[in-house]
Parts: C-alpha cells; sequence; structure tokens
C-alpha cells in the first residue's frame, strides 16, 4: 500500500510505474512476462459501445482464440485441407478456453458487476451516457475481470458504497496475483495489504 498526504506524488509513482510519465532520472522496466492492469479514472471509453461490450474487452485474447477456431473449422470444408492439422491447432485453443472458463464469461461477468454496483446502471447502457462515477465502477470490474499479474488501484473505493467495498475487499485478500494500492479509507487498507510505503 502506498500512503502519504495529498501531493507528495502516489498518483504521480502510479503515473511512472505505467509509463503514463517519465522518471525525471533512470527508467521502468517491466519483465515482458508480466502483465500489469492500472485504474486508470481518465480512460477514455469507446463510443456506442454497452456497458456489457466494454466488460467482455477483459476477454478479448479469449474471443479471437474463439474466432480462430470457427476460421479452422472453415477451412477444414476446404479441398486438401490438413484436417489433422488443423484439429490438432482446434484441440490447443479448445483446451485454452476452457482451462480460462471460456464458457461460463458471461456468468462472471455478471457477478463482478452486481458485485460493484455496475447492474444498477444496466448492462445495457450506452457508456457514454454514464457519469465519472459509473464510469469509475465498470472500468474497475473490467480490470478485475482481465486478472493481471499486478493490479495497480489507485483510490479504488472512490464511488463505491459499503456493500461494494466488502466485497471489493474480499477479493483483495483473495487476489492470487500482487497488487500496489493506493487508499485514504485506512481500514480499508490495513485489512487487505501486507506491507506499507509512506510516500
Amino acid at each position: 500500500g502506498l500512503v502519504g498526504a495529498n501531493g507528495e506524488g502516489k498518483s504521480t509513482f502510479m503515473s511512472i510505474v505505467t509509463g503514463k510519465m517519465l522518471p525525471d532520472e533512470g527508467k521502468v522496466e517491466w519483465s515482458k512476462y508480466v502483465t500489469a492492469g492500472y485504474l486508470d479514472q481518465h480512460s477514455v471509453l469507446a463510443e456506442r459501445q454497452s456497458v456489457r461490450d466494454v466488460l467482455r474487452t477483459a476477454f478479448d485474447e479469449l474471443f479471437k482464440a474463439e474466432a480462430r477456431i470457427n476460421d479452422l473449422y472453415m477451412k477444414m470444408a476446404e479441398d486438401g485441407a490438413d484436417v489433422d492439422a488443423l484439429m490438432e491447432e482446434v484441440g490447443e485453443l479448445q483446451d485454452r478456453l476452457e482451462s480460462r472458463d471460456f464458457y461460463t464469461l458471461d456468468a462472471k461477468i455478471d457477478e463482478v458487476a452486481r458485485a460493484l454496483g455496475v447492474m444498477d446502471f444496466g448492462m445495457d447502457t450506452d457508456v457514454t451516457s454514464l457519469s465519472g462515477g459509473q464510469r469509475t465502477k465498470v472500468l474497475l470490474a473490467k480490470l478485475l475481470l482481465e486478472k493481471p499479474d499486478i493490479l495497480l488501484l489507485d483510490e479504488p473505493t472512490n464511488y463505491l458504497d459499503a456493500e461494494h467495498i466488502d466485497w471489493l475487499k474480499r477479493y483483495l485478500q483473495n487476489y492470487e496475483n500482487a497488487f500496489v494500492l493506493i487508499s485514504h479509507d485506512i481500514p480499508f487498507l490495513n485489512d487487505v495489504i501486507n506491507i506499507v510505503y509512506h510516500v
């Protein structure tokens, strides 16, 4: 957890770590095998997308794999197709989808959306009509669905009701990867982090 008075550089630290700002000295390097997810409350959401559309983008890689499977089935119907090789690739892709619970994604999306209060303003709502607080809830839900190796959370409890904060607390307590958290909610911090850095 990062703590410190307002203006001491906590959010600047997050911006440097994520590459949105350059440090005055040195450089930040990430392992190419590590995924990091940042709750950026200023992210722009594409127009004419529903809340559900945005949340489903957390699984873009899996939807691409599904599209690839469909392409492979089409190729199998072509004359001279190497059906064995194509079936082998289909099998590998299917295994990947099943290992990531692809066929229950919508239930998972609904679970996180409900837990953070996103359902309250509707999954079919156009994201351009959302308030700032609603956008932040959608972005937080998408980030949690992505399950990056390192979560970078800057004031994630803003705009959340007590029941949503309780759910997020339990989620982070059980999060199998690492996270860095900035929060003025001291009880929340104390419940979810195991080390504190004062900026």
